[in-house]
């Protein structure tokens, strides 16, 4: 019996020690957490905080990121809205993320330009976290294919299409004479359906609506 009172002993002593040295190993740093680093400066040696240089780690090139995991620029015009040039000769502004024609219809028609893109704060990756990537040179400026046409097909009388489509000239001459006497209005119905007419800033139609 003063065996079993002893055994009994030693397991409450021993299992009051483990659970002392169970607090002990895993206790909460006090230390505060370290912040994001997301410099500006590429050359900054602080900006590979972030970057993996194990090449047979999991972790992705920086450039191969998924679009939500960066920030990239907007290519622009190589001209702005009502300047005109001469044909470039040469490629090279590309490079600087403008477009000679922005938009397009088809797909073998629109261009690409490399534009600058950033890994965003706290993300990890392996290689330099600032670089070029080839874009499609497409802008999205609020414009909605089925909302114009059913401006076109109801209102196209009164011009309420061309005034949205940013054609301000134009739409003055459609509404003064009512849709050119019902023809420019059938017209413009029509060019809407077959891709002809489009935003006068040369952006495309916005893609979910």
């Amino acid at each position: 019996m003063l065996r079993i009172a002893y055994l009994i002993s030693l397991f409450l002593v021993a299992d009051g020690v483990s659970k002392e040295e169970f607090r002990i190993d895993f206790e909460y740093p006090k230390e505060k957490p370290e912040a994001c680093i997301d410099s500006l400066k590429d050359e900054d040696p602080s900006d590979f905080h972030y970057t993996s240089t194990n090449p047979l780690g999991p972790v992705v090139e920086c450039h191969l990121l998924d679009p939500s995991f960066i920030l990239c620029e907007d290519p622009v015009p190589l001209y702005g809205p009502g300047q005109t040039g001469q044909q470039p000769s040469n490629d090279s502004y590309h490079n600087e993320g403008k477009c000679l024609r922005m938009g397009g219809y088809r797909a073998e028609h629109i261009e690409f330009t490399n534009v600058k893109c950033r890994v965003l704060p706290c993300i990890e990756c392996r290689g330099p976290r600032s670089f070029s990537k080839l874009t499609p040179c497409i802008i999205y400026t609020g414009h909605y294919f089925l909302t114009t046409l059913l401006y076109s097909i109801f209102l196209g009388v009164v011009a309420v299409d061309r005034f949205c489509l940013g054609y301000s000239a134009m739409a003055v001459g459609k509404l003064m004479t009512l849709g050119g006497f019902g023809i420019w209005w059938i017209v413009d119905i029509f060019l809407l359906v077959l891709g002809v007419l489009g935003p006068a800033d040369d952006s495309n139609w916005e893609p979910y609506y």
